[in-house]
């Protein structure tokens, strides 16, 4: 069994990764606790299309989905998603999306459970437990280097120009 604090890195990892691969813009992710909240990933979106309001559906739904793409049951993986999915649901009854809430829902699962996905959520969630906060350019990166078009040494220049350089360490 998980404990709580990575649970919520996966969670947040989830919404990060789904930005990153449905590109909407994301300002940062965290796991710092509020007392609303054991975690966000805040963005700077608008929603002006169908096509749009799917996409962040979507990504508000991956958190839960990662959750469940890494296999933790549905009573480990829903709780604390009531906002996710209300915001969810309200944008697909606004837009009539595909299969309302719950076919979100499951391309949420489709897309956290594909391999790729599987690995830069790690990576994404080993980054949000090491600094608690990331930018959009740091989950970025770490997106590339579970894709392989950064490399371990690309990367540790990279960490280094940001100020922190600890060892590379893959997800997996």
């Amino acid at each position: 069994m998980m404990d709580q604090a990575r649970l919520t890195a996966l969670h947040e990892a989830g919404h990060a990764l789904a930005h990153v691969r449905l590109q909407i813009d994301q300002m940062r992710a965290s796991i710092v606790p509020t007392d609303e909240l054991q975690g966000a990933v805040l963005s700077n979106c608008d929603v002006w299309t169908a096509a749009g309001a799917e996409d962040m559906a979507i990504a508000d739904c991956a958190g839960c989905a990662a959750l469940k793409a890494v296999g933790q049951a549905d009573d480990a993986a829903a709780p604390g998603c009531d906002s996710d999915f209300e915001s969810a649901e309200s944008l697909a009854d606004d837009w009539s999306l595909e299969g309302g809430l719950e076919g979100c829902k499951s391309r949420a699962v489709d897309l956290m459970s594909r391999p790729e996905n599987l690995t830069a959520v790690a990576l994404i969630a080993e980054h949000l437990l090491m600094h608690l906060t990331l930018d959009a350019e740091y989950t970025q990166v770490l997106v590339d280097v579970a894709d392989g078009e950064t490399t371990e040494e690309e990367f540790e220049r990279y960490l280094s120009m940001r100020g922190h350089a600890p060892p590379f360490k893959a997800a997996g």
